[in-house]
């Protein structure tokens, strides 16, 4: 028996849509399930406006993901490491967390408390596409 190998890439969309462009890929998805048939494994970040999207995809949250991928790290080490202020990295990571992109959890350090380990919610590749009007 053949194992079947399955593909971790993750897609990421980002892109602009109006409410009601939201709403019937959530109905066309929904039909989808009702069919019994697979949906496509990516991740869709809409905004309505642009300048949104524009904010939410800065050099410095893309440098944050590239070393998340590498390896899960603390928000002190992550902030030494990219040489930005602890409250800057927080900032982005409540975003990117937000819209499922990564995810933090406190883990217990003998001795010294509890740290909150930041890391990406899917371990394969991230495929990003971006899509808007301007």
């Amino acid at each position: 028996m053949s194992k079947v190998k399955r593909n971790d890439e993750m897609k990421t969309i980002v892109m602009t849509t109006t409410r009601e462009e939201f709403f019937a890929r959530g109905k066309a998805i929904a039909r989808t399930l009702d069919e019994g048939k697979p949906i496509p494994r990516q991740r869709i970040i809409s905004f309505e406006d642009t300048k949104d999207l524009v904010k939410f995809l800065t050099d410095c949250k893309l440098n944050l993901l590239k070393m998340l991928r590498q390896k899960p790290d603390s928000i002190s080490h992550l902030a030494k490491r990219l040489k930005r202020s602890r409250a800057a990295v927080n900032k982005d990571i409540q975003l990117l967390e937000s819209v499922g992109i990564i995810k933090s959890e406190y883990v217990v350090n003998s001795g010294h408390g509890k740290s909150r380990i930041v890391h990406v919610t899917h371990p394969g590749p991230i495929k990003l596409q971006v899509h808007t009007v301007i």
